[in-house]
Parts: C-alpha cells; structure tokens; sequence
C-alpha cells in the first residue's frame, strides 16, 4: 500500500516526505537548551514545547497571550520585537469570523494571500529587542521565529543573544510576500556571523501543480560543529 501510494503521488509530480514538524523529530539532533524562546508563538508551538521537556520557556507575541497549546509554565511578554526599542503598527487580517489573526504582520503583505482578506485592522503595539528580554536569561538558547516577514528585524536585534543560541528556527520568506521582506541572503548572512549554519528544512509552503512553488520554509539553523 505504502509502494503504491509513493508511486500514485510520483505520477502526479509529488513525492512523500516526513513530518518534521514533529517533537520526536527535533529530539533526534540532541540538542538541549536550558531555555527556548517562541517569537511569534499566537497560540502556541507544541511540538517545540513537547521536543525539551527540562527547558524552561519564553513566549512572545503582540497580540497578547492567546496560548492554547503551550507548555505547562512559561513567561510571557506581550511586545513585538525588532532591531531596537520604540513602536509598530500591528496589521491584523480577518479571513473569516475569528480567523486570520495567524497572519498579523508589522508589514503589508504583497502576495495573493492578501486577495482573501476580508477586512484589516491595524494597532499600534510596542517594539523591544531579543537581546534586551533574553539578557535575563542563564544558559544556552533555543529560538523559533515566526513574525510573517519580520525574522530579519528579529534577528538584528538579538546580536548578543544568537551568540548563546544553539538553534534558530524560522519561516524564511523566499518570495516577495510583503512590502520590505528581507532576502533569505540577508537572514542566512546574519546567523552564520553568529556562527549558525542552515542544517534542515522542516516545512515547505507548496501545493501540487502550478502551487509547487514555495512561498516560504520553515528553516532550521544550528552550530556547524553540531552537525
């Protein structure tokens, strides 16, 4: 069954791939950083928080603490982050009644997902730097961040902490998806001058077809001599 189906998704210009998106998948590059920091976490990461049990964790996101599938303790901080202290407009979409809020950006988004919004609203919400929150912090680091075109701002205001940052995980726009998004040349320039290398891809935006395309990746990052 297992052949077969493999062999009906080549015929239709598709292959399988696993799941990597997965805790027990992350657990298998032994990494163990005493604290993991979600930027971007909406209503949680679950399966980051499920891949080390012993860390302790940090969840930001400017929307407010809308956790749903987050770990049993954590610290919260309800800002938006960015290459230096001051404020942003927030642009919140709604794509239906409720939906859509995954998709807030301190950018315009440019692509055809913008076509589906039904309506936005816009606030103005803080801004503060990864190196100012993560200061507080002992140990080895574990960031994950997911800003809908943001990452590069993230990064470049997290210049002390990537250097006690074991792992990066981010979605990594390879398209224009909106106004000003840095090139993925700029993202994978600024880790590896932190000393982290491109090591997995753990999920592609596609589709079959003309939608093979990938808008973005979710890209993992970790110490050369890791590999």
């Amino acid at each position: 069954m297992t052949l077969d189906l493999r062999q009906t998704a080549r015929s239709e210009g598709m292959a399988l791939h696993p799941l990597k998106t997965r805790a027990f998948y992350l657990k298998g590059y032994d990494l163990a950083p005493d604290v993991v920091f979600d930027v971007g976490s909406f209503e949680g990461t679950s399966w980051l928080y499920n891949a080390f049990p012993a860390a302790r964790f940090v969840l930001v996101e400017p929307q407010g603490d809308l956790t749903k599938n987050g770990p049993a303790t954590y610290d919260f901080f309800e800002t938006a982050l960015g290459a230096r202290d001051g404020q942003a407009t927030l642009t919140i979409p709604e794509t239906a009644p409720g939906k859509g809020r995954a998709m807030s950006s301190l950018r315009i988004r440019r692509d055809a997902l913008a076509q589906t919004f039904r309506s936005i609203s816009t606030r103005t919400v803080p801004v503060t730097t990864l190196d100012r929150i993560a200061a507080d912090y002992d140990g080895r680091f574990g960031l994950k961040i997911d800003t809908e075109g943001y990452e590069a701002e993230v990064l470049e205001g997290a210049t002390e902490m990537l250097h006690r940052t074991d792992f990066v995980i981010l979605e990594l726009s390879l398209t224009a998806r909106f106004d000003g998004v840095a090139a993925p040349s700029r993202v994978i320039n600024r880790l590896a001058k932190a000393g982290l290398e491109l090591r997995d891809v753990l999920r592609v935006s596609d589709g079959a077809g003309k939608r093979a395309k990938p808008r973005h990746i979710d890209a993992m990052f970790t110490r050369w001599n890791a590999a």
